[in-house]
C-alpha cells in the first residue's frame, strides 16, 4: 500500500515536472516564432511601404497630369480652387505643384508659393526612359520624397512639370503607426496563447492523474501542444500577411473575427492594365465599389495592351468610367444583397473590347431603346446625359455599344472598338 502510494506521489511528481518543461518549451517557441514572424513581417512591411510611397507619388502624378490637361485654361483663382478640391481627395500625398517651363509655381498646395520662382531640382526629362521620376530631396517644407512628371502642349512642346510630394515625417509616423501595430498585434498574440497555453496545461495535468499508468496521456499532452501552436501559427501568418499588404485595421478586425476585404482586383489591374489612366480609373472604382459594398471581378484574361490599339486615354477613361458609373448607380438603387460588378477588357491588333457586367435592377424592355438619347433617365431630372455621350464617343471613334438586360438581374453593355 505504501509502496503503490509512493508510487503515486512520485508518478504525479513526475507529471509535474513533464508538465512545466513542457509549458515553459511552449512559450519559448510562442516567443521566439511570434518574434521571428513579426520582425520578418515588420522588414518586408517597411520596404513594402517605401514601394507604395512611390506609387502612390507616381499614379498620383499621372492623374493630376491628366487633369491639368482639362484644366490648364481656367484662370488663376479658378485653377486653385479646383486643385485645392483634388489636393482634398488625396490624403496619401502631403503637397503637389504645378511648375511652368519659366520655373513660375502656376499651383501649389500652400497658396503663399503661388506665382514665386521654384528654385530647387529642375528635372531633364529627356535623360529618362520613363515619363516621371522619383527622388528624396528637401523643400520649404522640409526632408521629402518626390515624383516629376512633365506636361507637354499639343504640339509636343515642353510646358513643364507636376510635381507631388510625400514628407518624410509623414512617411515616418505611418513607419512607426506600422511598428506599434506589430508590437500590439505580437503581444497580443502572445498574451492570449498564453492564457489558452495556461488553461490547456491545466486540464492535461488532471487528464494525466487519472490515467498515471496510461502512455496514451503523454501522448495526448503531445498531440494537443502541436495542435494548438499549428493554429496558433495559422491566424499569426494571416494577421501578419494581412498587415504586410497594407491592410492595417483589417489586421485588428480579424482579432475580433471580423473578416477582411481582399485587394486581388487591384493587383490584377496594375499588371494587367498597361494604359495609366485606365489603370487609375479602375483602381478608384475599386475602392468606390468596396464603399457601396458591391464586388468587382475582372473577366479572366482581360488585359489591355497599348501596343495593341491607339485610343486617346481621356476617351477610354470617359467611356470605361462611365458604364461603371451606370453599373454602381444601378445596383445602389436596387434592394439585392448580392452586388457583383464583372469587368472584362480585352485587346487584339487593331480591336478592343469592353464588357460591364452588374447585377443591378436591370432596364426594362420598353426603355432599352431610350437609354442613349439625351436626357433619358429612370432616375429623376437633371440625369440621363451619361449614356448619351458614351454612346457618341464610342462611335466617333468608329466603334459601337450593345446592352442586353434583364429586369431585377442586371445588365450587360458591350462596347467594341477598332482601329
Amino acid at each position: 500500500m505504501k509502496k503503490r502510494k509512493k508510487s503515486s506521489e512520485q508518478t504525479k511528481g513526475n507529471l509535474t515536472s513533464l508538465r512545466k518543461i513542457i509549458t515553459r518549451t511552449q512559450v519559448a517557441l510562442i516567443v521566439s516564432v511570434t518574434i521571428l514572424l513579426s520582425s520578418g513581417g515588420l522588414i518586408i512591411n517597411i520596404k513594402s511601404n517605401n514601394k507604395a510611397f512611390n506609387q502612390n507619388l507616381q499614379n498620383t502624378t499621372a492623374l493630376v497630369s491628366r487633369i491639368y490637361g482639362f484644366t490648364k485654361n481656367l484662370s488663376q483663382p479658378k485653377l486653385c480652387e479646383y486643385f485645392d478640391g483634388v489636393a482634398a481627395d488625396l490624403p496619401e500625398v502631403d503637397i503637389f505643384s504645378i511648375v511652368d517651363k519659366n520655373s513660375i509655381r502656376l499651383y501649389h498646395t500652400h497658396h503663399h508659393l503661388i506665382n514665386t520662382k521654384y528654385d530647387g531640382t529642375h528635372p531633364d526629362f529627356s535623360s529618362y526612359s520613363s515619363s516621371y521620376f522619383t527622388e528624396d530631396s528637401n523643400g520649404p517644407s522640409g526632408p521629402q520624397r518626390r515624383t516629376y512628371s512633365a506636361f507637354y502642349d499639343a504640339n509636343g512642346n515642353y510646358e513643364g512639370f507636376i510635381m507631388t510630394i510625400r514628407l518624410k515625417t509623414s512617411m515616418r509616423i505611418v513607419t512607426r503607426n506600422t511598428v506599434l501595430l506589430f508590437v500590439l498585434v505580437t503581444i497580443a498574440a502572445i498574451s492570449i496563447e498564453l492564457v489558452i497555453c495556461a488553461k490547456l496545461s491545466h486540464e492535461i495535468k488532471k487528464s494525466f492523474l487519472d490515467f498515471t499508468e496510461d502512455f496514451e496521456g503523454t501522448k495526448f499532452l503531445v498531440d494537443s501542444m502541436r495542435a494548438n501552436n499549428h493554429d496558433f501559427t495559422n491566424k499569426l501568418h494571416v494577421i501578419l500577411g494581412l498587415i504586410q499588404i497594407g491592410q492595417y485595421e483589417q489586421a485588428m478586425n480579424y482579432i475580433q473575427s471580423i473578416s477582411i476585404i481582399q485587394r486581388e482586383t487591384v493587383t490584377f489591374v496594375m499588371h494587367n492594365i498597361q494604359n495609366s489612366s485606365l489603370a487609375a480609373l479602375l483602381i478608384g472604382k475599386i475602392a468606390r465599389a468596396s464603399e457601396c459594398n458591391v464586388k468587382i471581378s475582372f473577366q479572366e484574361n482581360s488585359h489591355f495592351k497599348n501596343e495593341d490599339i491607339d485610343i486617346p486615354s481621356e476617351a477610354l477613361v470617359t467611356i470605361t468610367g462611365n458604364l461603371i458609373d451606370n453599373a454602381l448607380d444601378s445596383m445602389n438603387t436596387g434592394t439585392s444583397s448580392t452586388k457583383k460588378l464583372s469587368i472584362g477588357i480585352f485587346t487584339d491588333t487593331g480591336k478592343m473590347l469592353l464588357i460591364v457586367q452588374d447585377s443591378g435592377t436591370g432596364i426594362a424592355e420598353g426603355f432599352i431603346e431610350k437609354i442613349f438619347e439625351n436626357g433619358f433617365s429612370t432616375k429623376g431630372t437633371g440625369r440621363g446625359v451619361g449614356l448619351f455621350h458614351t454612346k457618341q464617343l464610342i462611335e466617333s471613334l468608329g466603334g459601337e455599344i450593345y446592352v442586353e438586360s434583364q429586369v431585377g438581374k442586371g445588365s450587360c453593355f458591350t462596347v467594341k472598338l477598332s482601329k
